[in-house]
């Protein structure tokens, strides 16, 4: 199987991308959940407050940009050790 020629997206990038992923919660959560009601329908959610949501998604972000960063310090390692 041939490698990928792409190069890696730098830190910052991926950084951006998470930041996006949350902000798109924000505007989902305030424009469709908050707008239309469904917070009846979601234990737990505060309207118009952090809630555990809230901190599902941040978490849920936080831990793919992490696994997404894990390889490109593995290799870094490995770099360094030669």
């Amino acid at each position: 199987m041939k490698t990928s020629t792409t190069l890696r997206l730098p830190l910052i990038a991926k950084i951006a991308i998470a930041m996006t992923f949350i902000n798109t919660w924000v505007i989902f959560e305030e424009t469709v959940v908050d707008r239309h009601g469904l917070w009846r329908y979601m234990p737990f959610y505060r309207v118009g407050l952090f809630c555990v949501w809230d901190a599902a998604v941040f978490a849920l972000t936080l831990l793919l940009l992490l696994i997404s960063v894990r390889p490109l310090r593995r290799s870094v390692v490995v770099a360094t050790q030669r």
